[in-house]
């Protein structure tokens, strides 16, 4: 499945990824994983790997975080925090 994100990029969701989402993170539904690709609050590069890019939207009192490898275009998991993890910030939606 492709999924693209605020800018029409389309990064693809592979069926052993889902699995893995479904499997170890039942708490994130895919509209929940669309939405924070298509609509997130803020894009962070990851410290521990600069090919991986982190989306992050609020939904409720947590966020919802879409971790993207951003040079094979795919998702690689994804996952719920109470904060914005530190980094350096890609884009943040104007507030």
């Amino acid at each position: 499945m492709k999924i693209a994100d605020k800018d029409g990029k389309e990064f693809d969701l592979p069926d052993s990824v889902w699995h893995h989402i479904r499997q170890n993170h039942p708490e994130i539904k895919l509209n929940q994983l669309k939405q924070t690709l298509r609509d997130p609050d803020v894009i962070i590069r990851s410290n521990w790997d600069e090919t991986s890019q982190l989306y992050y939207k609020k939904i409720g009192q947590y966020y919802k975080v879409v971790v993207v490898e951003s040079e094979e275009k795919r998702v690689k998991t994804t996952l719920t925090t109470n904060k914005v993890k530190t980094g350096e910030a890609l884009w943040e939606k104007k507030q």
